[in-house]
Parts: structure tokens; sequence; C-alpha cells
């Protein structure tokens, strides 16, 4: 018998949300700290152009990362769902929605919706993913050459993004598999699975580089290593806990890919708007020397150490608001919204406070100088705050997906990286040069942040209201909704 997590359905919206995004954040911090390491233990070989590598890479394997995160959001969010619903049905009926599945005695095997939509969710990743790292170590060369890598700096990055970047569909189990952790509310089971996966990259990354003198080779291993770790500790807990890795049903597996497409089509289109975007920024600044591209490096490998809470809130709104709606406890969603903006505040301003501090500090300990030092010092006075805004919007994409309306998240994300960003990153970079590349990339974020944040409080107030949201101007066609239409009401008012 399955064990049950967490309902999200009852108890304090802010609380689930907080303890989602600690626990999410923890286990993020710990593979997001390890990839700080490596840049520090890289910086120490003395050597700019591998430091620079690992920028250049590291923009590149974005696009992968961006592609599995939104593979799992579509997973998480239908299992979610029909968790919300079996826990309806249950109280209700005392009976939770399940698929009759043959087994080669033609027994008959009840399977729940939820475990049915997790493994065919897994699977539907898996074969998205491998063709695509196929192609991108093969056009490796190709694709990091267009971000402006050039030398031996351009074959050090394509060196280490081919180790690494073979590995992108065990990043998509692990992505998808503490996703559905979290989507059945084992958020520390999830926070586990990082962390033990941060402590093994810990361990191998001064190893093989200094120890077996591997260098470069040696952090790219460290890093399969440690995702091969994330998505076997995962998967075991999906399996041995919630027994929802079943054998695919075949009969379904179209219709569930169908359900599973129309999320993930639009979180794919969302999330490989960031990298896009990140990627003309990094073309921009190797026009300003390989010291720029260093202290970019530093910068894409500090933020998402800093604002680890962040990621983890995106990644805690669609479960905690997803059971929600398959409950049918409308309020709840505007509540989940409302906590995340909170959330968002109390995390930000002491964070950005603290990296103002210390500047100087970061600064020597990642031994930058001259243009790569002031790059840091104005990324910590500056542009930390605009985080605050940024957050807003991390909180309201998924927020977007939940209502069934994931074309709002996609646009959110493409005004904000291509629409916002690329013009202002092209005109800051002009005027103020590799300062202006940071700036422009801000201030696009801060619009975005503003405008999809009012939005997503526009929508839930109609769900909360019992309005309808089907907008005949935002619609998506039935056929996307294939899962479960969405009817708002107001018969669930208490707390």
């Amino acid at each position: 018998m399955a064990q049950t997590g967490t309902s999200y359905t009852q108890g304090s919206v802010f609380g689930h949300i907080s303890t989602l995004s600690i626990t999410s954040a923890i286990g993020l911090f710990a593979i997001f700290a390890v990839d700080l390491v490596d840049v520090f233990f890289i910086a120490m070989l003395g050597v700019p152009e591998l430091a620079a590598a690992v920028g250049f890479a590291g923009t590149a394997l974005f696009f992968g990362a961006a592609i599995c995160i939104g593979l799992a959001i579509a997973s998480s969010t239908v299992v979610a769902q029909a968790v919300g619903a079996e826990s309806l049905s249950s109280s209700q009926t005392g009976e939770a929605s399940v698929t009759h599945e043959s087994t080669s005695d033609a027994v008959q095997v009840l399977v729940p919706e939820s475990a049915r939509l997790a493994s065919h969710g897994l699977l539907f990743g898996l074969m998205l993913t491998t063709p695509l790292a196929v192609l991108s170590v093969v056009f490796a060369p190709e694709l990091i050459g267009l971000l402006g890598a050039e030398g031996a700096t351009l074959d050090l990055a394509v060196h280490y993004f081919r180790i690494v970047g073979f590995s992108l569909p065990i990043l998509g189990l692990a992505m998808g598999g503490t996703s559905l952790l979290r989507a059945v509310g084992e958020a520390k089971l999830s926070m586990w699975a990082t962390i033990i996966a941060g402590i093994v990259n810990a361990v191998l990354d001064p190893l093989l580089i200094f120890g077996l003198s591997l260098d470069l080779t040696g952090a790219a291993i460290a890093s399969v290593i440690s995702r091969c770790t994330v998505a076997g500790v995962a998967l075991y807990f999906i399996a041995k806990r919630h027994q929802m890795l079943r054998k695919p049903n075949w009969s379904l597996f179209a219709a569930d890919c169908r359900q599973l497409g129309s999320i993930a089509v639009p979180s794919l289109i969302t999330n490989l708007a960031g990298p896009f975007g990140a990627a003309y920024a990094t073309s921009q600044l190797a026009k300003f020397g390989t010291d720029a591209v260093a202290a970019a490096a530093v910068i894409g490998r500090l933020t998402p150490v800093a604002f680890a809470g962040l990621y983890g809130l995106s990644g805690a709104v669609g479960p905690v608001a997803s059971q929600n709606m398959g409950a049918e406890q409308w309020h709840r969603v505007r509540q989940t919204l409302i906590a995340s903006g909170i959330f968002v505040t109390l995390y930000v301003l002491p964070v950005a406070l603290g990296m103002f501090l210390l500047k100087d500090t970061l600064v020597h300990i990642f031994e930058l100088e001259a243009a790569a030092a002031e790059l840091l010092r104005f990324y910590c006075t500056f542009i930390v705050i605009s985080y605050w805004l940024f957050g807003m919007q991390l909180a309201a994409n998924p927020l977007f997906t939940a209502l069934r309306h994931p074309g709002f998240a996609t646009i959110s994300n493409i005004a904000r990286d291509l629409c916002l960003g690329i013009p202002l990153v092209f005109v800051g970079s002009q005027l103020y040069g590799a300062q202006g590349v940071l700036g422009g990339q801000a201030i696009g974020n801060m619009i975005a942040g503003v405008i999809a944040f009012s939005v997503a409080l526009w929508l839930t107030s109609r769900v909360e209201r019992g309005l309808s949201i089907d907008l005949p101007f935002a619609s998506v066609k039935q056929r996307l909704h294939f899962h479960r239409a969405v009817v708002p009401g107001v018969q669930h008012r208490g707390h």
C-alpha cells in the first residue's frame, strides 16, 4: 500500500508554501553550492580560460536544464491534480480514481491515476531528452561557438559540455523524480535526494580535479555522477514509498502524452526563453573579453546559491495550487499566490542586503581582478535587489499552469527574456559595456515580474469569486486542456 504524503488542501497555505520552498531550496542549495565550488576550484587553477569555458558551457547546458524543467512541470502538475482529485473522491465515496490494467495472467490490477501519470510522465520525458542529448553533443562546437567562444576557450567549453550534456536524460529523470516527490507532498524526501547528490559532488570535485589532476574533466565527471545520484534516490523513493513506478499502460499512453504535452509544450517554450536570453547576454559579454565571461560564470553560479529560495518557491507553487484545484478549493488557489508574494519579499530583501555587504569578500574569494571584480561588485550593489520583482514572476508562472493557462507563463517569459531582455541588453551593452548587459537583464526581469504577478492576481480573483477564467482572448483549444475542465465556484469558502 502506497504511503501518502502531505495534503495541501488543508492547513496554512503560507505554511505549505514556506515548507515546500525551504526544503526544496535546501536541496537546490546543495547542488548549486557544489556548482559554485566547481568554479572556485577551477579559479584556483589560475587559468582564466577554464573559468570562461565553464561559463560558456553552462549557458549551453542551460537549454537542456530548461527542457527538463518544462517536462518536470508537466508531470508534477497532472500528478498533483490527480492526487487532489483522488483525495476529494476518497472523502466523498471512500474510493480513489483508478485504472484497470491487465497483467500477463489476465488479473485486473487497480492502479491509481496518479501512479499511472507519474510513470508515463517519466517515460515521456526520457523519450524526448535522449535524442536531444545526442544532437547537442554532436553539434556542441557549433552551439557554443554561437555564444562567442573562440580558440582554446571554445575547445575547453566543448569538452566540458560533451561530458555533462550526454547525461541530459538522467537530468530529466532527476528533475522529474524530485518534482513528483513534491507533487505528492514529500518535500523532505525531494530535499534529501538533492542533498545526498550535493555531498557526492562535493567529495568528488577535489578528488577528481586535484587528486587525479583531471581539471575540467574531473569537474564534469563529478557533475554527471551527481545527476545520477539525484535520479537514483528520487526514483527509489517514488517506487518504494509510493509505488508510483508502474509498467506502461500502452492503451492509455498516447492519451496521457497528449495530456502531458498540453502542459509540457507551453512550459518548454516558457523555459527556453530564459536560455535564449542568457545566450544572447553571454555573446554580448564575450565582446568585453575573457574577464567579463569569467565574472559572469561566477555570477551565474552565485545567483542560484543566494536565491535558492526563489527557485524552490517556483517548484512549490505548482503542487500546492494544483492539489487545491483538483480538490476544488478555489479560495486556497488565490491564497497560494498571495503567500508566495509574501515569501518572496521576506526572502529577497535580507539576501540582497547580505550580498551587498559581502561584495568585496566575494571578489577576494574568487580571485577576480580589474574589470571582472568591478562587474561582480556592480552585480552585488544594483542587480541583486531586482530579484524581488523577478521572484514575483517565479511565483506567478506555475500558478498560470495550475489554472490551465500555461500560455500566460509562456508569454510572460518570452516578454521578459526576448521582447524586453534582448533589446535592453543590447542598449545597455552599447551605453555601459558589461555592466549594461547585467542592467538590461535586471530591468527586463522587473517589468515582467510586475505584469505577471498582476495578471495572476486578476485570474485567481476571478476563480475565487466563481467567475470563468476560460477567457476568449486567452483560452487554449479544448484539445490542449485534455486533463480536466476548470469549473470555478464559491462552494469552498472555509479556511
